[in-house]
């Protein structure tokens, strides 16, 4: 018996995709059948038919998930991934909270939350593809929605562990700066686990995976720290021009690393 997903008819958005990839990946070896249409009131009430972005009501227990109705609803997707207990991992991803604010807000309002009125530029064209073939035959894309859904809680999982890593890390104050000690040669998530920092860190300090010595790297938010002081001096193996990163040639210990970062510091 195939299981029936309903969403909103005309033009498909990454919001009900999402949510409806999310429910494919979760439900292994369920077949299903996505209508592209207003759903009845009999279809509405079923516990059993999934109703998504569209019906104007938030019921989980009857698998009801549309946010049109009330603006602090969160988007569709996001309804669907609390449902499923997906969205503390979900939500490790670093276009999670944005795909949400643009479906419910626009560009314009979630541009200007950003600092740009061109957020238009940054839309994907294979994503406006793909939604559109959606739109014209949401059944034969379900196989590559599962695939999707799947391989995104599979990435947020892993963003996820990352995540535990750093925030075990040391965090050492360094002036009035944060430095972020990780005894790994893997420096994944790092950037967008500093992003959620109430106080973020400045630098970041790693195994040299090329080398044996330390890696120093500057976060996104930290852009005159300038690593490219420091070339020319012996414990260096390499200092980047740009100023963003620099290894040393040997794992020295941490209080010369620490100087050393300290040198890279403004008005140091």
């Amino acid at each position: 018996m195939s299981h029936l997903i309903i969403t909103h008819p005309g033009s498909a958005h990454f919001d009900e995709f999402f949510a409806i990839a999310l429910i494919l990946a979760t439900s292994p070896g369920v077949p299903f059948t996505i209508d592209r249409r207003e759903p009845s009131r009999a279809e509405l009430d079923h516990p059993d038919i999934w109703v998504v972005d569209i019906g104007e009501r938030l019921e989980p227990h009857l698998k009801n998930f549309d946010h049109h109705q009330d603006i602090t609803h969160r988007a569709s997707f996001v309804l669907v991934a609390d449902h499923l207990g997906l969205t503390p991992t979900l939500q490790t991803l670093p276009w999670f909270d944005f795909k949400d604010k643009i479906d419910r807000f626009g560009p314009a309002r979630t541009g200007a939350e950003l600092g740009t009125g061109k957020l238009r530029i940054t839309y994907s064209p294979f994503e406006e593809w793909y939604l559109d073939r959606f739109a014209a035959d949401p059944n034969a894309s379900m196989d590559l929605m599962r695939a999707f859904g799947i391989s995104m809680i599979k990435k947020a999982s892993g963003m996820a562990a990352r995540f535990a890593f750093w925030d075990k890390c040391k965090k050492i104050r360094l002036r009035d700066r944060l430095v972020v000690i990780g005894h790994t040669d893997d420096s994944d998530g790092s950037q967008e686990y500093n992003d959620t920092l109430p106080e973020p860190a400045a630098v970041l300090v790693t195994h040299d995976s090329r080398g044996k010595g330390w890696k120093m790297c500057r976060f996104d938010n930290a852009a005159d720290v300038n690593f490219s002081k420091l070339e020319g001096r012996s414990e260096i193996k390499f200092a980047h021009k740009t100023g963003f990163v620099a290894k040393t040639v040997e794992r020295i210990p941490l209080e010369q690393v620490l100087s050393l970062i300290e040198a890279s510091l403004p008005d140091a």
